[in-house]
């Protein structure tokens, strides 16, 4: 007769402890997991993009020639001079020099890089530099679950360290080409903040960006 007692009683247990560690409710540490899984996704980052090897066309648009050439001073690239072509000032421009200088990885370099670190609006691949893991140290709040577009969504403020980072790529020098790369570099000390938005799904919460997937 007892045993009849015995097994609603662990039936009734079961159900509650699976009830405190629903992941459909909104908790932090619902919040927290989910909030790891999408660092996870998205980490290692890649900071720096190009194929190798790379020519230059000695005209710059943007900061690839700085990123190109710090690089080569911390040992990732090679760095050949093709051509050098000198301009005199003239209206509206100084004297200058054009530089066409060529690039590829050394064996320090392919240690960081990633041949597919993304890919462009043409379909063609995207090699980059990536390295460090974030993980995340606290979420600190979150609204209460409200409607939108049809979907459960809570708004999660959260806290995160990115650890794993290259020492050459901590410098100053190297910090100063990537405003992300030195926000990262900073989190070691002072934990990044960000509030995103978390979606319920049948299985739980997701971060929005991988809803869907």
């Amino acid at each position: 007769m007892k045993l009849k007692y015995i097994s609603p009683l662990i039936c009734i247990g079961a159900i509650a402890l699976s009830g405190c560690n629903d992941p459909k409710d909104a908790s932090e540490g619902n919040f927290k997991a989910a909030a790891q899984q999408y660092l996870d996704s998205i980490y290692p980052s890649c900071y720096f993009k190009a194929n190798f090897p790379l020519k230059t066309d000695g005209y710059a648009f943007n900061n690839l020639p700085d990123v190109l050439h710090v690089m080569s001073q911390k040992g990732l690239l090679t760095e050949k001079e093709i051509s050098r072509k000198h301009y005199e000032a003239s209206w509206g421009s100084k004297a200058h020099d054009v530089v066409v200088n060529s690039y590829d990885l050394t064996d320090e370099g392919k240690k960081f890089y990633k041949p597919d670190a993304a890919k462009k609006i043409n379909g063609e691949t995207l090699g980059g530099f990536c390295f460090g893991k974030a993980t995340i140290s606290e979420v600190s709040n979150f609204t209460e679950p409200s409607d939108a577009m049809g979907q459960k969504i809570s708004r999660v403020s959260f806290s995160y360290k990115v650890t794993g980072v290259p020492d050459w790529a901590k410098s100053s020098e190297v910090t100063s080409l990537n405003n992300q790369l030195k926000k990262d570099v900073d989190s070691e000390s002072e934990p990044l903040k960000v509030t995103n938005v978390f979606v319920l799904t049948n299985k739980g919460w997701v971060h929005e960006r991988l809803f869907g997937k």
